[in-house]
């Protein structure tokens, strides 16, 4: 079973700003890209979902969430606006918070918030390409020799240990909520 995400761009601008914020307010692509990577695939791990819910992709320097690398370069436009309210165009491989003070973190559950601490704390003071070359083991990434290969949300439950038939409830239960959120936006 294949699983489509729907990308949530409120959670994931506050997400990074959150890790911006715990970057002294400014923090380089690959670093925040490396950060959402790693708490996406560990709520995934622990909560049953992603906090992103983005498309991923296996690179170069690492696994990357799609939507999100397509904000952070400019290449898309922010659908509801907050992820240009809270962070910076980007500037020398680096984007910063636009407003000084607390990070207003309303979407994150208190859960995901507590995955974005332990991330941080074991990973957010490493060197970047040491980030990017530590996210290189995890099994689901594949070196797409200069390209681009999906990483699916099967390959990600299979990799943080999930058997078949766990993994494909899991997608199930994913695909049902999605269904749902849909159907209750529609009325």
């Amino acid at each position: 079973m294949t699983y489509t995400p729907s990308f949530d761009e409120a959670k994931t601008a506050q997400l990074a700003a959150y890790f911006t914020s715990k970057n002294e307010g400014e923090i380089y692509h690959l670093m925040l890209m490396k950060l959402l990577y790693i708490s996406d695939r560990n709520a995934l791990a622990t909560l049953g979902h992603t906090i992103s819910d983005d498309n991923y992709a296996s690179m170069n320097y690492g696994p990357v969430l799609l939507n999100t690398l397509s904000l952070i370069d400019g290449s898309v436009r922010s659908t509801n606006g907050l992820w240009s309210q809270l962070l910076s165009p980007s500037m020398n491989y680096k984007i910063s918070l636009l407003a000084d003070g607390e990070v207003d973190t309303g979407y994150l559950s208190e859960a995901e918030l507590e995955i974005a601490d332990a991330v941080f704390n074991q990973f957010g003071r490493m060197n970047r390409f040491d980030l990017a070359d530590k996210t290189h083991e995890f099994s689901e990434w594949n070196d797409p020799h200069g390209s681009a290969t999906p990483i699916q949300y099967m390959d990600i439950l299979k990799a943080v240990g999930f058997e078949d038939e766990d993994a494909v409830s899991v997608l199930q239960e994913l695909q049902d909520v999605k269904v749902a959120k849909e159907f209750l936006n529609s009325l």
